[in-house]
């Protein structure tokens, strides 16, 4: 039967959302994903490559089709969605801490390493596949456009959702616009894919995709490391004020047994909270800064840690404390 409505495709087309689900419970505050790594995301992966080997033994065109268009067509869309940010990254925007978290998330660590960015990275991967996967169980065969859409309504989903607050992305206008720009990087790539039916080719390759993937999951692992002399003693202060937090749109890399200088260059006292990602969800301490006056601020331990203004439209900034 090819058909969607059947037991195996449904079981699949449910268990996408294994991934998906453990970001969706860190960030609301309901449990953790290294919590759900073992009884809920590994069952899922596992079923989703049973199912993929039952498909293709039982001749099952319709399941296994859809299954590598939507493996390629979310690599495919993965590499366009990250590739759109690398530049962005070199030019002193912020669009990768995410990853960085998941991997500290899912490892249940409080620091990154290295090891802790491949495990961000491999589940940041794991979310394109399988929300390509979503994708091509019901619109295969459709135009492109569909595509496009799909993935702009997964970042409004992300915008209006928890993760959103967490990761700044209401607060900062320029944040947004880049998520969504994107996301149309992914959608497309997933779209084209899906409405050809076709895997052949470079632009469709499973090769080819992992290739690229493996490329960006090089450079993210390598480049993206504090390097001798790294750093800067001016990386540790952090200013508010008149309409912004800076460095901001830079993440800021310390040890652990250093401490961030907090200025407060406007005129009226402001209430800054500093959460670890350890920290329940709306949990961490506040620091008040009088009027143009600033603190030099330990950090307890090491980990990462958002600073935000509560109420006030700016962008949250970053601290990546490390390990001696």
């Amino acid at each position: 039967m090819n058909t969607f409505i059947r037991p195996m495709p449904v079981s699949v087309w449910i268990a996408c959302f294994g991934s998906i689900a453990m970001l969706i419970a860190q960030v609301a505050g309901i449990t953790t994903m290294h919590a759900l790594l073992l009884p809920l995301a590994l069952p899922c992966a596992l079923w989703l490559a049973l199912a993929w080997i039952i498909s293709v033994k039982s001749g099952d065109t319709f399941l296994s089709s859809r299954l590598r268009l939507g493996l390629v067509g979310g690599l495919w869309g993965t590499v366009g969605y990250d590739a759109v940010r690398v530049p962005l990254h070199l030019m002193g925007l912020n669009p990768f801490p995410p990853i960085r978290a998941y991997g500290m998330w899912v490892a249940g660590m409080d620091h990154a390493t290295p090891l802790t960015d491949l495990v961000g990275f491999t589940y940041h991967i794991s979310n394109g596949v399988t929300f390509g996967i979503i994708y091509a169980l019901l619109m295969t065969g459709r135009h492109w456009g569909w595509g496009v859409l799909f993935g702009l309504g997964l970042e409004a989903m992300a915008v209006v959702t928890p993760f959103g607050e967490l990761f700044g992305l209401r607060a900062f206008s320029q944040t947004v616009v880049i998520a969504f720009v994107a996301h149309l990087f992914y959608g497309y790539p997933l779209g084209r894919i899906c409405q050809n039916k076709t895997v052949s080719g470079i632009s469709g390759s499973l090769g080819w995709s992992g290739a690229a993937i493996t490329v960006l999951a090089a450079w993210f692992l390598l480049a993206w490391q504090p390097v001798a002399a790294y750093p800067k003693l001016s990386d540790r202060e952090i200013r508010f004020g008149p309409a912004a937090i800076y460095p901001g749109v830079r993440d800021v890399h310390l040890h652990s047994a250093r401490d961030v200088i907090l200025r407060n260059e406007t005129d009226k006292e402001l209430h800054v909270r500093m959460r670890s990602t350890r920290d329940a969800h709306g949990g961490g301490e506040e620091v008040v800064l009088p009027p143009h006056g600033e603190i030099s601020h330990a950090l307890p331990r090491a980990g990462l840690y958002q600073l935000a203004v509560p109420g006030a439209s700016w962008r949250s900034a970053w601290v990546f404390a490390w390990e001696r």
